[in-house]
């Protein structure tokens, strides 16, 4: 299985909008996303679905490592 059908797999969430957000991402910016990016996806993926809602709503704290990451998720049209 190639990373990308990985990553596709891990981030089918339990929520619809997460579902929305990461496919965005996987279609516009994973193609050009470098090693370390894919690797902080990939992380991201590991959190419970709460958490990452509550990241992408500004409601708590984003890790600094996670902060460009997360901006790229938040603006689903560029």
């Amino acid at each position: 299985m190639s990373e990308f059908s990985r990553l596709k797999m891990r981030s089918r969430r339990g929520l619809k909008e997460l579902d929305v957000v990461f496919q965005h991402y996987l279609e516009h910016h994973y193609p050009v996303a470098d090693a370390i990016e894919i690797q902080r996806l990939d992380e991201l993926l590991s959190l419970q679905d709460p958490v990452l809602l509550d990241m992408l709503l500004a409601m708590i704290a984003v890790p600094d490592e996670y902060a460009e990451l997360i901006e790229k998720l938040r603006k689903p049209h560029e």
